[in-house]
């Protein structure tokens, strides 16, 4: 067989992926840019969209909801962040150390393999002003009147991201629990030989060694909590008022109430060109190789 059929066979082997990876793909993306340039209001009796170049782009930066959502995005990531890495290497340090883990392990990550919308009407159950949280915590002495979890402008946006924390933990803490277990156990006996406690061990030799790990399951969730939108929608809706409209659901609202296409189309591509300098600045920062 000749180099030339060899490459004919190859062509066609791949082709039926190279027509899904256009239609499923490439296509959306090139026709998203072209709406996103256009004054795309499907309320408009005409099926002739205006071009209006960058315009819907720079209306972005000049409309306040749209700006007060980038910033409840980044409160929610970087709360969210905070909560899930410090219980997802605890609890990865915690079943480092359990010999049985493997019976423990399909009971942690009941979580993860729950539907978002599931986790969305459990934790209107849970945190319910009549719910199993008040009524721990009232039990406890903790607090003396019902928390409206939900309900309340104050604490509605922290709700869903106890409740993206509960879902998504067990993600970070077996990705960081595989981390460990690939520690070279010489180190770890060399170090308690001269005398080093299982906390300097771990800081000192443990976490450094597992920081490329960490950093990868980091990224993995920034990148899902930047496209949270089932919890929102199931527990707030975007409220109390805008006080959970953050911005992948602000741009729903724009594209699917108000019909806005071209200028959802705008936010979404906007929120790509962050999201990639982002990725870009945060390899860099870890030094992830």
């Amino acid at each position: 067989m000749g180099m030339r059929e060899k490459r004919k066979i190859a062509l066609i082997l791949i082709l039926p992926a190279m027509v899904i990876l256009v239609g499923a793909v490439i296509f959306p993306l090139i026709y998203s840019i072209n709406v996103a340039l256009r004054h795309y209001d499907l309320r408009m009796p005409t099926e002739v969209y205006p071009f209006v170049g960058m315009d819907n782009f720079v209306r972005a930066f000049f409309d306040h909801e749209f700006l007060y959502s980038l910033q409840l995005t980044s409160t929610f990531i970087l709360t969210g962040t905070i909560l899930q890495l410090s219980l997802g290497i605890g609890v990865a340090y915690l079943l480092s150390k359990i010999a049985w883990r493997k019976y423990i392990i399909p009971m942690i990550v009941i979580p993860t393999l729950t539907p978002p919308i599931v986790a969305g009407y459990m934790g209107i159950i849970i945190f319910h002003p009549q719910g199993v949280v008040n009524y721990l915590l009232s039990t406890l002495g903790l607090i003396r009147s019902k928390i409206l979890w939900y309900s309340s402008p104050e604490t509605a946006l922290l709700t869903c991201v106890l409740v993206d924390t509960w879902q998504w933990y067990p993600f970070i803490a077996l990705i960081v629990l595989a981390g460990i277990l690939s520690v070279p156990q010489e180190l770890v006996d060399a170090a308690r030989v001269d005398g080093a406690s299982e906390l300097k061990i771990f800081t000192k030799i443990t976490l450094p060694l597992i920081k490329n790990v960490i950093a990868i399951a980091l990224i993995f969730r920034i990148l899902e909590m930047l496209r949270v939108f089932d919890v929102i929608y199931v527990m707030t809706y975007g409220g109390p008022g805008i006080s959970t409209q953050v911005t992948n659901f602000y741009a729903y609202l724009v594209g699917f109430h108000y019909w806005d296409l071209g200028y959802a189309s705008a936010i979404g591509w906007i929120m790509v060109l962050i999201l990639s300098i982002g990725v870009t600045y945060y390899m860099k920062l870890w030094r992830v190789e």
